[in-house]
C-alpha cells in the first residue's frame, strides 16, 4: 500500500462527522452548532490514535506523506465544508497539537488506558458546555463507536 492509500484508508476507517440527529440517537440534545464543535473533538482524538498508531506502525520515511494526504482530505472533505465548527484550518491544527499533548500526557506519563482518554475529551466536551453532566455516560458511550484506536493500529500493521 502506498502512503496515499494508506492515508485513504485511515480516512475511509473514520467515522464521519456527528449531526444533531445522530447524537440524538445517544440520547444526547444538541444544536447543530454544538454537533459540529463535538464533531471537531472527536476528530482531535480520533487524529491522537492515528497519528499514534502511524509512528508505532509505519516506517519513518513514509510518516509525513500518509499525515499530510489524511489533513488533506480531512481538510478538504470536512473542514472546507464546514462540518467541524468555526475557525481556520491553522487554528484548528494548533488546537490539534495542544490536544495530542494533553493525551500523550495521559497515556505515556500517566500509563492511562483507551477509556480514560476518551473521559478526557468527553470532559473536554462537557467543559465547553457542549452536552450537560447528565449525558457523560452517553457520551462515553458515543466515544467508544466513534474513536475506534484498535482499529486504526490494525489497518497500519496490515500496511507497515
Amino acid at each position: 500500500m502506498t502512503p496515499a492509500e494508506a492515508a485513504a484508508a485511515l480516512f475511509q476507517m473514520m467515522p464521519q462527522p456527528l449531526s444533531a440527529p445522530q447524537l440524538e440517537e445517544y440520547g444526547i440534545e444538541a444544536t447543530e452548532d454544538h454537533a459540529r464543535h463535538i464533531a471537531r473533538e472527536i476528530l482531535s482524538l480520533n487524529l491522537y490514535w492515528i497519528l499514534a498508531a502511524i509512528d508505532a506502525h509505519i516506517p519513518q520515511k513514509y510518516r509525513a506523506a500518509i499525515r499530510d494526504a489524511l489533513f488533506q482530505r480531512i481538510r478538504t472533505e470536512w473542514w472546507e465544508q464546514q462540518r467541524l465548527g468555526p475557525g481556520t484550518w491553522e487554528e484548528y491544527r494548533k488546537e490539534l497539537d495542544e490536544r495530542r499533548a494533553g493525551y500523550a500526557r495521559l497515556v505515556d506519563q500517566e500509563g492511562m488506558s483507551h477509556m480514560a482518554v476518551s473521559a478526557e475529551a468527553a470532559s473536554l466536551i462537557e467543559d465547553q458546555g457542549l452536552v450537560t453532566p447528565e449525558d457523560r455516560q452517553k457520551l462515553l458511550v458515543l466515544l467508544i463507536d466513534y474513536a475506534p484506536a484498535a482499529e486504526y493500529g490494525q489497518l497500519l500493521d496490515s500496511v507497515g
